[in-house]
């Protein structure tokens, strides 16, 4: 099944327990109606899985070039050198030891000695926000997969019915472990961040990759119930989405406020 097809999928549930269940009261043609009836708004339970954003379209190009502009060279990424250009501050500290006085004082204490921290401080931060952007895009992925999961292992179960024996199947909700990598970044860790542990936070995102998610297992006797099963894990799936983007949005909102409260810590003023 592809999730592009969810709807159609749909329809092949609601066809496919129609059928059974009529099967299972021999055919009554008296029935008929009634059997339609409950089953058809089973397209309209999956029309809310429908629509999630293309994951392919969630780019994070433009933060790949502003870590590059910010990489000191510790971050332990490979493929994040260090910008060159960054390095000409130990020349410019190095002309200003002829400058004496309280002006020449201020500059180098509030401007040229922290900058390498203000410049790892805005990386790890742009560090967050990478990570931000990755988390959101696996949470779709991983949500179309499972409306997809969902889709295919309902119509599996109301195949099974005819069987008479208690249909059961399992749900892996991938979703609930999309977002471990914007989980793990340690943002509220100011200390951290105005030492420039830039290289802790970077290993820490990529060492946190998304795991499977938990297995959720269901039975049903009849297709009527298998339907109900199925709204059940449409119903999971959306709180799991919820849940995720709250997580990605509560670190976003974390990043914000420390960058409101400690401007310092990045060389902006108040």
């Amino acid at each position: 099944m592809t999730y592009e097809r969810l709807m159609e999928h749909a329809e092949d549930i609601r066809r496919e327990a129609v059928a059974v269940t009529m099967a299972m009261v021999g055919g009554d043609p008296r029935r008929r109606a009634g059997v339609e009836r409950e089953f058809a708004d089973v397209p309209d339970a999956f029309r809310v899985l429908t629509g999630f954003p293309d994951p392919e379209r969630i780019g994070v190009d433009e933060m790949d070039d502003v870590l590059c502009g910010l990489s000191m060279g510790d971050s332990a990424d490979l493929a994040v050198p260090a910008n060159p250009e960054l390095a000409r501050i130990a020349a410019v500290n190095a002309a200003l030891d002829k400058w004496v006085g309280p002006a020449g004082e201020r500059v180098r204490r509030g401007f040229v000695e922290p900058w390498p921290a203000f410049v790892r401080n805005q990386f790890a931060v742009g560090v967050v926000l990478r990570s931000a952007l990755l988390a959101h895009r696996e949470i779709w992925a991983r949500a179309r997969q499972d409306a997809d999961q969902i889709a295919e292992q309902g119509l599996a179960a109301v195949g099974a019915c005819p069987d008479c024996t208690r249909t059961e199947w399992t749900v892996t909700f991938t979703v609930v472990s999309s977002v471990a990598a914007v989980v793990a970044v340690p943002l509220g860790g100011v200390a951290a961040l105005a030492a420039g542990g830039v290289a802790g936070v970077s290993q820490v995102v990529a060492a946190a990759g998304p795991g499977e998610g938990p297995r959720t297992s269901f039975g049903a006797d009849d297709p009527g119930e298998v339907v109900e099963r199925v709204r059940e894990a449409i119903g999971l799936l959306r709180g799991h989405i919820r849940e995720q983007r709250a997580t990605v949005a509560g670190t976003l909102r974390q990043a914000g406020q420390l960058m409101a409260d400690r401007p310092e810590l990045f060389g902006w003023r108040r």
